[in-house]
C-alpha cells in the first residue's frame, strides 16, 4: 500500500552505495541538504520507518548512513528508494513562506473571487518558483512565477490563492 501523501511527504531518494562501508548517495529534495540530521526517523514507501545520518559531501551528493549499516552488502537494499517524512515534524512556514505541497491543489481564483483554475504543481528549476496552474475555461495548463505581485493573496486554510488580472 502506498504512503499518504496528505500525511507524508517526500524529502529525497536514495542513491548509488559510495565505497564498501555502508555508505550511499542522496538526492535530497530539502532546502539545505544539512537539514536530514534535524529529524530521527524517516519512511520508506511502504510506511517501514529508517534512521538516516548525513555524514558527509563529495562532488555529486550528500553522503549518509542508513539505520547504522556499515557494510555495502547489506546498505544495497535501500537503493532507489524513496524517503520520506511526516507532515507534522516540519518546522512550520514563516509568514508569507509556503511549503510546495501546501500550495498544490488551492483553488485560483480572480480578484472579484470568481474560481478560475486550480494549482496542479509548484516546481522550480533554478530561477524561481512556478505555479502551474489549470485554467478552467481553456482546460490548458500554463506556469506563472510565484511572486507576490502575481499572486497578491494566499490562503492556506481556505485553500485559495487570488491570481492578478
Amino acid at each position: 500500500m502506498p504512503i499518504s501523501k496528505s500525511k507524508y511527504i517526500q524529502v529525497g531518494k536514495i542513491g548509488r552505495p559510495k565505497g564498501t562501508k555502508g555508505l550511499l548517495r542522496l538526492h535530497s529534495y530539502l532546502n539545505d541538504d544539512r537539514d536530514i540530521n534535524k529529524f530521527e526517523i524517516f519512511y520508506l514507501e511502504d510506511e517501514s520507518t529508517i534512521k538516516i545520518k548525513l555524514v558527509s559531501f563529495d562532488k555529486k551528493s550528500p553522503i549518509i548512513t542508513v539505520n547504522n549499516i556499515d557494510n555495502r552488502s547489506s546498505i544495497e537494499q535501500f537503493v532507489n528508494k524513496t524517503i520520506f517524512l511526516q507532515k507534522e515534524k516540519l518546522t512550520p512556514a514563516k509568514e508569507k513562506e509556503y511549503y510546495f505541497h501546501d500550495l498544490e491543489d488551492l483553488n485560483v481564483v480572480n480578484d472579484k473571487d470568481e474560481l478560475v483554475g486550480k494549482v496542479v504543481s509548484v516546481v522550480n528549476f533554478g530561477a524561481g518558483d512556478l505555479l502551474e496552474i489549470c485554467f478552467l475555461k481553456s482546460n490548458k495548463n500554463e506556469f506563472f512565477r510565484f511572486t507576490e505581485q502575481n499572486f497578491p493573496s494566499v490562503n492556506i486554510s481556505e485553500k485559495k490563492i487570488v491570481i492578478k488580472s
